[in-house]
């Protein structure tokens, strides 16, 4: 590996970058901000893209006649299916999806760091990629520092986990943070302790990156909503009902001792 362009200069984009010339000092590796033309990808090795899910389904199309044949080409969009479906009908014959599972406090290049992936879970997936493809984006990955996890399908059982384990949360936290600002306002916000700080952390994420995401999701997503917006209307009709509480809350500490 010579060569690695990267599109998409954001939180990940960037920790890739840092990443990559932390590991590979010898290879050259060149950032695509939005406003940069896609033409810089031309002769990379290795294209990773960093952008938006819509952004990367939108640019497939006009990627596909700059890279070549043996071109690996990545992306690390937090939904798969559409993507990979894009990719095929681009026909980029060197495509893997992945998503590396991996986040900051600071959202944008401010936030990026080399060891971001260090240890953290990396999936990869396309059930129609060439077995040298895949192989070669493992060993990519494993060289940021992620550890990993191969799906054999085009993105069906990532984006069941993820709607779940991802997508779920941070519409709850966003949801929550508006329900709780209608009731208390700017100026009762200011009495706001850690409890409320800590599970609407989520909600400083942006809808630019969230819209494409939703959209891409939503089949997964939804069902997901709709049983939790049953649950929480059936506590709120049982919060003097003792056995009820307490039956929830033991529900929770055990799901929560999983992801400990």
């Amino acid at each position: 590996m010579r060569s690695i362009a990267i599109v998409g200069l954001g939180l990940i984009g960037t920790s890739v970058s840092l990443a990559a010339k932390a590991r590979w000092s010898g290879v050259e590796v060149t950032g695509i901000d939005r406003s940069d033309p896609l033409e810089g990808v031309r002769g990379a090795d290795v294209v990773v893209l960093a952008a938006p899910v819509d952004g990367i389904i939108g640019m497939l199309p006009r990627l596909a006649r700059l890279v070549g044949a043996e071109t690996l080409v990545l992306d690390t969009g937090s939904t798969k299916r559409a993507i990979l479906a894009a990719a095929a009908h681009a026909r980029i014959l060197q495509f893997v999806g992945g998503h590396p599972m991996a986040g900051g406090t600071q959202p944008g290049p401010a936030g990026a760091s080399a060891d971001l992936f260090q240890g953290r879970t990396w999936f990869l997936m396309g059930k129609d990629a060439p077995s040298g493809a895949i192989e070669r984006a493992t060993a990519f990955v494993e060289g940021l520092g992620a550890r990993p996890h191969l799906f054999s399908d085009n993105g069906e059982q990532h984006d069941r986990i993820v709607a779940a384990v991802s997508h779920l949360p941070q519409v709850v936290a966003s949801t929550l943070m508006t329900v709780v600002g209608d009731a208390m306002g700017p100026e009762g916000l200011q009495w706001a302790g850690s409890g409320l700080r800590d599970t609407t952390r989520l909600a400083l994420s942006h809808a630019d990156m969230w819209m494409g995401i939703l959209e891409t999701n939503r089949d997964q997503l939804k069902p997901l909503l709709k049983d939790l917006a049953a649950r929480l209307d059936a506590i709120a009709d049982h919060l003097d009902d003792r056995e009820a509480v307490r039956l929830l809350f033991e529900e929770a500490v055990r799901a929560k001792a999983s992801c400990l």
